[in-house]
């Protein structure tokens, strides 16, 4: 049985739905260069859409920009349990280990580095998350080589390596240029493999063929013809896409590797325990 992993609820943009960066290679399709700039650019917008669809809608990574939340800012991390205390743990009466639930995952210890998986400064991005492009800190950017990505059960954590750490609380006021602020701008999504550029450029290529009046191999409505003693028989389209097929066998051979079983998006699992984070429009 497949692992599901906690995701963060997708932010409302971008506002257009579709693959925000699905490049297609066009080896397979020799012609491309003699239809209008047009017919090409409809093309590839028909194809990747109807490809990114079919394919669990997984591909195309769109760039976002996320406001963290540091733990003092989003309050205690997960649900706690009796003997219930949110503030010092060397405060009076207070135990010094406090029981809680971390992302479904029962803990005893609050430190992170030394008793438990997590680093010492790190924060959880909402994933999955294909290329960091800019972390700014006080209206800086933040050296690359200061921080790293790791995945935390199945989380993308985005971890501090130079010795300092990620600001606890941000002035959400401030703009991310400004002092105060904490950003980071990444690609969220899966970059589209090699396979599926391909796949997209050859689906184009047969859009742009049909558009332009010339002959393809995109399925039509013809169901049988007899004449001659020849027999032609083509499959109806609208049964294709109801299987989450095109009728082309390349491009179908790309979809079934990668959507064995048809699903329309990847599953997801809401974690009501999954930090705050707030998207920068």
């Amino acid at each position: 049985m497949p692992v599901i992993n906690p995701v963060f609820p997708a932010p409302s943009f971008p506002t257009e739905e579709g693959p925000c960066n699905w490049p297609i290679e066009l080896a397979c399709a020799p012609d491309w260069a003699s239809y209008p700039p047009g017919v090409q650019s409809a093309a590839v917008s028909w194809a990747t859409y109807i490809l990114w669809a079919l394919t669990g809608r997984q591909y195309g990574p769109c760039s976002l920009t996320i406001r963290p939340c540091g733990p003092r800012c989003a309050g205690p991390n997960g649900y706690l349990v009796f003997p219930v205390n949110s503030g010092s743990t060397t405060s009076a009466g207070a135990p010094w280990m406090i029981p809680w639930i971390d992302s479904g995952v029962w803990r005893n210890c609050g430190c992170a580095g030394g008793c438990s998986c997590a680093a010492t400064c790190e924060i959880a991005l909402p994933g999955p998350v294909a290329v960091v492009d800019e972390v700014r800190v006080d209206g800086l950017v933040v050296d690359p080589s200061s921080y790293r990505m790791d995945q935390y059960r199945g989380i993308p954590v985005l971890v501090r390596t130079d010795g300092l750490c990620w600001p606890d609380c941000q002035d959400m006021d401030a703009n991310i240029d400004e002092e105060g602020a904490f950003a980071v701008t990444y690609q969220r999504g899966v970059l589209v493999p090699r396979a599926g550029q391909i796949a997209a450029g050859i689906f184009a290529n047969e859009f742009a063929k049909a558009c332009s009046g010339r002959d393809c191999v995109l399925p039509q409505q013809l169901a049988s013809l007899s004449r001659n003693g020849v027999e032609v028989q083509v499959a109806d389209p609208t049964s294709l896409f109801e299987n989450g097929l095109t009728g082309i066998a390349e491009v179908d051979l790309f979809i079934k590797a990668v959507n064995p079983y048809r699903r329309a998006s990847r599953a997801r699992l809401y974690a009501p325990d999954a930090p705050a984070v707030r998207y920068a429009g």
